[in-house]
Protein backbone atom coordinates (compact mmCIF):
# COMPACT_ATOMS: atom_id res chain seq x y z
CA UNK A 1 0.00 0.00 0.00
CA UNK A 2 1.47 3.48 -0.92
CA UNK A 3 1.88 6.25 1.88
CA UNK A 4 -0.81 8.09 0.18
CA UNK A 5 -3.58 5.34 0.11
CA UNK A 6 -2.76 4.77 3.72
CA UNK A 7 -3.53 8.17 4.41
CA UNK A 8 -6.94 8.13 2.91
CA UNK A 9 -7.36 4.97 4.81
CA UNK A 10 -6.66 6.38 8.05
CA UNK A 11 -8.68 9.55 6.95
CA UNK A 12 -11.67 7.26 5.63
CA UNK A 13 -11.41 5.51 9.85
CA UNK A 14 -11.42 9.13 11.59
CA UNK A 15 -14.50 10.44 9.46
CA UNK A 16 -16.40 7.09 10.00
CA UNK A 17 -15.50 8.05 14.18
CA UNK A 18 -16.86 11.53 13.47
CA UNK A 19 -19.96 10.39 11.96
CA UNK A 20 -20.45 8.11 14.65
CA UNK A 21 -20.26 10.48 17.52
CA UNK A 22 -22.26 13.24 15.94
CA UNK A 23 -25.08 10.69 15.60
CA UNK A 24 -24.84 10.13 19.14
CA UNK A 25 -24.42 13.53 19.77
CA UNK A 26 -27.85 14.49 20.96
CA UNK A 27 -27.78 11.35 23.39
CA UNK A 28 -24.76 12.30 25.30
CA UNK A 29 -23.98 15.65 25.17
CA UNK A 30 -26.14 17.61 27.63
CA UNK A 31 -24.13 20.00 28.04
CA UNK A 32 -23.87 20.83 24.44
CA UNK A 33 -20.32 21.62 24.15
CA UNK A 34 -20.45 20.20 20.53
CA UNK A 35 -17.50 18.40 18.45
CA UNK A 36 -14.57 21.88 19.46
CA UNK A 37 -15.79 21.59 22.82
CA UNK A 38 -15.63 17.98 23.08
CA UNK A 39 -12.19 18.16 22.09
CA UNK A 40 -10.76 20.80 24.10
CA UNK A 41 -12.28 18.84 26.82
CA UNK A 42 -10.24 15.48 25.96
CA UNK A 43 -7.52 17.52 25.48
CA UNK A 44 -7.48 18.64 28.36
CA UNK A 45 -7.84 15.34 30.11
CA UNK A 46 -4.89 14.22 28.57
CA UNK A 47 -2.67 17.57 29.54
CA UNK A 48 -3.60 18.33 32.79
CA UNK A 49 -3.27 22.05 33.11
CA UNK A 50 -1.49 23.42 29.96
CA UNK A 51 -1.56 27.26 29.49
CA UNK A 52 -3.66 28.16 26.83
CA UNK A 53 -1.27 28.92 24.34
CA UNK A 54 -0.24 25.03 24.70
CA UNK A 55 -3.75 23.74 24.33
CA UNK A 56 -4.25 26.26 21.42
CA UNK A 57 -0.98 24.69 19.81
CA UNK A 58 -2.44 21.19 20.95
CA UNK A 59 -5.82 21.26 19.33
CA UNK A 60 -4.33 23.16 16.26
CA UNK A 61 -6.82 26.11 16.71
CA UNK A 62 -6.44 29.77 16.35
CA UNK A 63 -6.01 32.08 19.40
CA UNK A 64 -9.71 33.97 18.88
CA UNK A 65 -10.97 30.26 18.40
CA UNK A 66 -9.64 29.05 21.58
CA UNK A 67 -10.65 32.06 23.55
CA UNK A 68 -14.71 31.62 22.27
CA UNK A 69 -14.63 27.89 23.06
CA UNK A 70 -12.52 28.66 26.97
CA UNK A 71 -15.38 30.98 27.55
CA UNK A 72 -18.15 28.56 26.70
CA UNK A 73 -16.63 26.05 28.56
CA UNK A 74 -15.84 28.25 31.55
CA UNK A 75 -19.52 29.84 31.59
CA UNK A 76 -20.85 26.00 31.43
CA UNK A 77 -18.70 25.60 34.84
CA UNK A 78 -16.53 22.62 32.85
CA UNK A 79 -13.34 24.38 33.14
CA UNK A 80 -11.61 27.49 34.35
CA UNK A 81 -8.81 29.60 33.66
CA UNK A 82 -5.70 29.89 36.13
CA UNK A 83 -3.08 32.41 36.55
CA UNK A 84 0.51 30.87 35.79
CA UNK A 85 2.68 31.13 39.02
CA UNK A 86 5.44 32.12 37.61
CA UNK A 87 4.34 34.18 34.75
CA UNK A 88 1.50 37.12 35.54
CA UNK A 89 1.04 37.39 31.06
CA UNK A 90 0.48 33.06 31.35
CA UNK A 91 -3.29 31.76 31.82
CA UNK A 92 -3.49 27.92 32.57
CA UNK A 93 -6.54 26.07 31.89
CA UNK A 94 -8.30 22.93 34.21
CA UNK A 95 -11.05 20.71 33.89
CA UNK A 96 -13.06 21.40 37.13
CA UNK A 97 -14.76 18.29 38.74
CA UNK A 98 -17.86 18.77 36.34
CA UNK A 99 -15.88 19.24 33.14
CA UNK A 100 -14.02 15.65 34.13
CA UNK A 101 -17.61 14.16 34.33
CA UNK A 102 -18.49 15.31 30.75
CA UNK A 103 -14.65 14.17 29.80
CA UNK A 104 -15.80 10.26 31.15
CA UNK A 105 -19.25 10.78 29.40
CA UNK A 106 -17.18 11.29 26.30
CA UNK A 107 -14.64 8.37 26.78
CA UNK A 108 -17.22 6.42 27.16
CA UNK A 109 -19.06 7.11 23.74
CA UNK A 110 -15.61 7.35 22.22
CA UNK A 111 -14.95 4.06 23.06
CA UNK A 112 -18.63 2.43 22.43
CA UNK A 113 -18.70 4.21 18.65
CA UNK A 114 -14.48 2.63 18.21
CA UNK A 115 -15.87 -0.75 19.50
CA UNK A 116 -18.76 -0.89 16.75
CA UNK A 117 -16.17 0.57 14.17
CA UNK A 118 -13.74 -2.24 14.91
CA UNK A 119 -16.22 -5.29 15.93
CA UNK A 120 -15.35 -6.87 12.19
CA UNK A 121 -11.28 -7.04 13.67
CA UNK A 122 -10.13 -10.09 15.78
CA UNK A 123 -8.88 -9.68 19.72
CA UNK A 124 -5.48 -10.07 18.28
CA UNK A 125 -5.85 -7.56 15.71
CA UNK A 126 -7.05 -5.30 18.01
CA UNK A 127 -3.93 -6.00 20.19
CA UNK A 128 -1.92 -5.76 17.08
CA UNK A 129 -3.60 -2.51 15.78
CA UNK A 130 -3.17 -0.58 19.82
CA UNK A 131 0.52 -1.54 19.22
CA UNK A 132 0.48 0.14 16.17
CA UNK A 133 -1.19 3.26 17.36
CA UNK A 134 0.77 3.39 20.80
CA UNK A 135 4.31 3.38 18.60
CA UNK A 136 2.77 5.76 16.13
CA UNK A 137 1.84 8.39 18.86
CA UNK A 138 5.37 7.79 20.27
CA UNK A 139 3.39 6.18 23.85
CA UNK A 140 5.87 2.95 24.16
CA UNK A 141 9.04 1.95 22.61
CA UNK A 142 9.72 -0.06 19.49
CA UNK A 143 10.33 -3.71 21.08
Amino acid sequence: MQDAELALLIDRFMRRIHFGLQSKGPSFDTERVGPGGGIVLLTLSDMGCPSLHELTLQVARDKSQMTRTIRSLETKGLVERRPSPDDARVTHVALTSAGERVVDALKEVVSETINEILSPISKSEELVLRNLLERALGETTPE
